[in-house]
């Protein structure tokens, strides 16, 4: 599948693309693209009709299709697949065939929680054979469009991790009411809106991981940090390759751009900077498939790392191509927005410093005030 990709991105999702970031509308036709291509079952297991990719091929193909447009990747948000994955193995039956090629999105963000998962209000209650789902959900990707949902609820707001869990909905049920599409600076045409809950009745089957819902919650999340790094990978290597190309054609007093070694010295720290956070990258992803313990805190720092030194890449190339990369028709200004955005999602780079800083101290230690799991 990944041999294909780059040509697959080029002559069936660009034209897409470029008309999301026009419109800022989701594209209906990506979403039977990705069915059609089985894109939203690669990260499933062959067993359960996905391809099986591992967290280095899904970075893989994440970068290769953010070189293109990071909100066509979005779409292929795979919360809900994931989820089932990484969910015991006893589930996977029952739960696979629910988001297998279907798009899914992952429900965490309320007005009032954030990263802070202590702070969900969104209540489910046993009911015995099912579930009761309450509450409301923000600035939710995918949301839009998605046809299931992994939701994360409370049992009792106030409880602590041990009253989190995890369920998948079907986004079609009764009682799921979705916002209007938000507007955005960058990533536009990614589906993005507010999820409702009103008394949707979910089977007890579809509760994952058990009364786990927090450890299992944590693992899904160091995967989307993963993919937020490869994302931030290919937006500023494209930047890059397009600041490239223009000061080596570029031509002012009667020579190149690229012939002037203040340029060209920019453009090499790029290449640096990008080979340094893809090696990371990388190794976060072997970290990940081996299940090393320090697999979570390298997560944290690909993501710092590479959404950091994606938006002084993208930054630079429009500084490169001057006034001309300030013009909406050059691709390096859509680059530079939808880069800024990558240092927010999944947990902004504060707070990963914050975890990757308290994970330090452990090892050493020490004794951290407000210490969580």
């Amino acid at each position: 599948m990944l041999s294909d990709v780059e040509q697959i991105c080029a002559q069936r999702i660009a034209p897409l693309a470029e008309r999301m970031e026009r419109t800022g509308l989701p594209a209906p036709e990506l979403c039977e693209l990705y069915r059609e291509l089985g894109w939203f079952s690669c990260f499933a297991p062959t067993a359960h009709g996905g391809a099986g990719l591992d967290a280095t091929e899904w970075c893989l193909l994440n970068e290769q299709m953010a070189r293109v447009s990071i909100a066509a990747a979005l779409t292929l948000e795979f919360g809900p697949v994931a989820a089932v994955r990484l969910a015991p193995a006893d589930q996977h039956a029952t739960l696979f065939p629910m988001v297998v090629g279907r798009p899914g999105a992952f429900a965490c963000t309320e007005p009032e929680a954030g990263s802070d998962a202590l702070a969900i209000r969104t209540r489910v209650v046993d009911q015995g054979d099912h579930y009761l789902l309450n509450g409301h959900k923000t600035l939710i990707n995918n949301g839009g469009i998605a046809e299931v949902v992994v939701v994360v609820a409370t049992t009792r707001p106030g409880s602590g991790y041990t009253g989190l869990r995890l369920l998948v909905v079907d986004a079609t049920a009764r009682g799921v009411l979705r916002g209007p599409e938000k507007q955005k600076m960058g990533l536009r045409g990614a589906s993005l809106v507010d999820l409702t809950f009103h008394d949707v009745e979910v089977p007890a089957t579809q509760l994952l991981g058990g009364h786990d819902g927090f450890a299992l919650a944590q693992r899904i999340i160091d995967y989307g940090r993963l993919t937020v790094a490869a994302l931030a990978l290919g937006n500023a290597t494209a930047a890059m390759e397009h600041a490239l190309r223009h000061t080596l054609r570029r031509r002012q007093f009667g020579r190149t751009l690229y012939d002037n070694q203040a340029v060209a010295f920019k453009i090499a720290d790029m290449a640096i900077a990008l080979e340094a956070a893809r090696e990371l990258t990388h190794r976060a992803a072997a970290a990940l498939d081996r299940g090393d313990p320090r697999a979570s805190v390298l997560t944290s720092m690909a993501k710092v790392l590479a959404t950091d030194t994606g938006m002084t890449v993208t930054t630079d190339a429009v500084q490169c191509l001057g006034g001309a990369g300030y013009l909406a028709e050059n691709a390096v200004e859509r680059m530079m927005r939808d880069a800024k955005a990558l240092q927010i999602i999944v947990g902004a780079n504060e707070l990963q410093r914050a975890l990757i800083g308290r994970h330090l101290a452990r090892g050493a230690g020490g004794n951290v005030r407000g210490d969580q799991p």
